[in-house]
């Protein structure tokens, strides 16, 4: 199994610093606009401009890329006290690459960007960046450097809350596997 040392040990986690400035932002600006998804409502459509985050109260998001045959493949799960962005297109201002969805019912606090490319916000923004980064390496380790027992394990010991909130559907897919593949694991882990 995966050691708590190895670059992934951060896989998901929010920086408290980022999160305390992050609540900051939502007390000092109370008009920003509230709003509830149902599950598979796209909040931001794959090829549209982003000039939104959704600050994740409740419910869980997810970003994903649909290919041209259909299929779509999950880049980033989001759960609540999380801000969902996608930083690329966010830093390049281009189209997005991905989209943003509900996968679970969900509230948000839908933070326009333009706020944090403000100078009041400029430390705020650094840390989500700075989170970001270390967030892409424990990623990158965690998929290329495990099998998938490893992976499915390192998130049975420190992402539990990831395990129960995920469908098996869904964490496959994040996992590049097939649920069938996944169900096999599950069981021959439960056995041994």
């Amino acid at each position: 199994m995966p050691e708590n040392n190895l670059p992934y040990h951060a896989l998901g986690e929010i920086c408290q610093h980022c999160q305390s400035l992050m609540l900051a932002l939502l007390a000092e600006n109370p008009q920003l606009k509230r709003r509830n998804y149902r599950r598979g409502d796209i909040l931001l459509m794959q090829g549209n401009r982003q000039e939104l985050g959704y600050y994740l109260e409740q419910g869980m998001l997810v970003s994903s890329r649909v290919n041209e045959e259909g299929r779509v493949r999950y880049k980033e799960f989001y759960f609540p006290t999380e801000l969902s962005l996608l930083f690329a297109e966010w830093l390049r201002k281009t189209p997005s690459y991905y989209q943003i969805s509900a996968l679970a019912d969900a509230q948000v606090v839908e933070v326009p960007l333009v706020l944090l490319d403000s100078l009041k916000w400029q430390t705020l923004r650094l840390r989500l960046l700075e989170q970001q980064l270390l967030f892409k390496e424990a990623k990158e380790a965690f998929l290329l450097l495990n099998t998938l027992e490893q992976r499915y394990q390192f998130l049975q010991q420190y992402k539990a809350n990831w395990l129960e909130a995920v469908s098996n559907q869904d964490l496959a897919n994040y996992l590049a596997t097939t649920p069938q593949a996944l169900s096999r694991l599950k069981t021959r882990i439960k056995q041994s």
